[in-house]
């Protein structure tokens, strides 16, 4: 524990930015990720999304924040300072929905962050949430990028790319809906599908989008078979759509993943989320292999090259 409180105090000496009010997230243990393990830790932000990504090539990757509240922020920082994150390589804000880019803001102003994925949204008063994240992105310095199909980085040990949604261009895309009509639904669809594939595990993360993309997908992958930029049945790990959200049914696409092992991100919420089909949906491919941020809390999952395991 002594290692910790001289760690932190040198931290706060050299770091002035280092806010009073979540001092307490850096008098935590830190461990890093071993060489060549991919690690996700998916954080308990109640009904919101956060996940950290310690990438085997010594990077990270930041997918959401939770929903902006103080207690959620604070698990948050303190999750990345456990992962000994000071600089993000890869945040990805996955849609303009509080529960996703809520804690986002905060995370900026607080961690040095390279490079920025976030939804093409000429509106930024989309949501309140959204407008704070998207103030603090043009004070950060980081490179911009906007998420749509095929987009992403491929290293040497591993890729990431998006599924979802189309490039910003498209007349008659989710970008296009999005910035006619923000609606619950437009809102929704825009959000990011992200693949990351590491050795022979691939996850999938599939943020707020409705049954209609997720079919999209599906039958897009159908269509064009080799030239899809990714194999859907190597999936092993999946992160339940829209937190088990009525609107994110669709038994069709966990059939086309035939995952493993799933995760859902889900707190108290007036919703109805998980609902019973989703669950169903996804039960039928993984079974008991189901894990909850709202029975577990934070879930880890380790991935080599060859397999993985469910901390």
């Amino acid at each position: 524990m002594g290692g910790v409180i001289l760690a932190t105090v040198a931290l706060i000496i050299a770091n002035v930015f280092v806010p009073v009010k979540y001092l307490s997230s850096y008098f935590v243990a830190r461990s890093r990720a071993d060489a060549n393990l991919l690690r996700v830790t998916f954080v308990d932000v109640g009904f919101g999304d956060c996940a950290i990504i310690e990438l085997p090539d010594g990077k990270n990757m930041l997918i959401d924040g939770g929903d902006g509240g103080y207690a959620h922020n604070l698990k948050v920082l303190s999750a990345l300072n456990g992962r000994d994150v000071e600089t993000i390589d890869y945040l990805v804000c996955s849609s303009v929905n509080a529960e996703h880019c809520g804690g986002l803001s905060e995370v900026v102003k607080y961690k040095k962050v390279k490079t920025i994925y976030m939804p093409f949204c000429n509106n930024r008063y989309v949501t309140d949430a959204f407008k704070r994240f998207y103030d603090e992105t043009a004070k950060c310095g980081a490179q911009i990028v906007y998420s749509e199909y095929n987009e992403g980085v491929k290293a040497e040990k591993y890729f990431f790319t998006f599924l979802s949604p189309s490039v910003k261009e498209f007349a008659d895309g989710e970008y296009a809906q999005l910035n006619v009509k923000p609606s619950k639904s437009a809102r929704n669809n825009s959000s990011a599908v992200l693949w990351l594939e590491y050795g022979d595990t691939a996850i999938l993360f599939a943020s707020d989008v409705e049954t209609k993309i997720l079919n999209s997908i599906t039958d897009a992958y159908g269509l064009i078979g080799d030239d899809y930029p990714v194999k859907l049945e190597r999936c092993k790990i999946v992160q339940l759509v829209g937190h088990g959200s009525s609107f994110s049914e669709c038994a069709a696409f966990y059939d086309a993943l035939s995952p493993e092992t799933a995760v859902i991100s889900v707190g108290e919420n007036g919703n109805g989320c998980p609902s019973v089909q989703a669950m169903s949906d996804v039960v039928n491919s993984v079974g008991t292999e189901l894990y909850r941020t709202d029975e577990r809390g934070n879930i880890v999952i380790e991935i080599t090259a060859t397999g993985y395991a469910v901390k």
